[in-house]
């Protein structure tokens, strides 16, 4: 479980900071004043937001471990829900209080309380709005394509026994388009995000999550 919503970021949701609509082949290009302005809008403004991402998570010798697809929501405060639909089915669900995840393939179900799942990921450093400088000490950095259209920074987290030791992000005029996860391990996970929204209407219903009939419980709900 520790690792699934490590992975999350926010990524889960990391998502997007500004209020449109778009693809990768739209993105505008951006100056870094453009882009620090939609990085501070999705910490301090965002209330909902969904996009499907790619994920890939390389280990500490740059080689591909894993490559998965989905989509994931996020309702501030306290919600969100991640979904992974290939190659293997995964639900991961914060409901305001706990944190389900769901692996479908096992059968199997986990749930613990927010407050003990999330202390140190970086999804849960994301849930509540708040000046980004709150949370993390931000850099300016150089896009290694010369040709990018992102403005990118590096984000380190206050928090020492956090399970990231760097969040670097990729923001166009649209928002945040790609992050770039890196942990304690030397492993690096990079999302691209595809077809975002923001504040739109989510379904109040995509953060609930009830266990199916017969599937193995681990833990207890607060």
């Amino acid at each position: 479980m520790k690792k699934l919503i490590a992975t999350v970021f926010l990524v889960a949701g990391l998502m997007q900071g500004a209020y449109a609509e778009t693809d990768a082949s739209g993105i505008a290009e951006t100056s870094a004043s453009d882009g620090r302005t939609s990085l501070n809008q999705f910490f301090t403004t965002v209330n909902s937001m969904q996009s499907g991402f790619v994920q890939e998570v390389y280990d500490d010798k740059g080689k591909l471990k894993q490559k998965s697809k989905g989509i994931v929501y996020l309702s501030r405060p306290g919600k969100f829900r991640w979904e992974y639909a290939a190659p293997e089915s995964h639900q991961i669900v914060a409901d305001g209080k706990n944190v389900w995840v769901y692996d479908v393939e096992l059968d199997q179900v986990t749930v613990k309380p927010m407050s003990q799942a999330l202390s140190a990921a970086p999804v849960g450093m994301l849930l509540n709005k708040q000046p980004v400088e709150q949370q993390f000490a931000v850099e300016p950095m150089e896009a290694e394509n010369s040709t990018s259209k992102l403005s990118w920074f590096r984000l380190k987290p206050h928090k020492k026994d956090s399970d990231f030791t760097t969040m670097d992000l990729g923001v166009s005029k649209q928002g945040i388009q790609e992050m770039v996860l890196g942990d304690k391990f030397g492993q690096q996970t990079y999302i691209h995000f595809q077809g975002m929204k923001l504040d739109g209407n989510v379904d109040a219903a995509r953060f609930k999550f009830t266990p199916p009939a017969g599937v193995d419980v681990i833990g207890k709900p607060s």
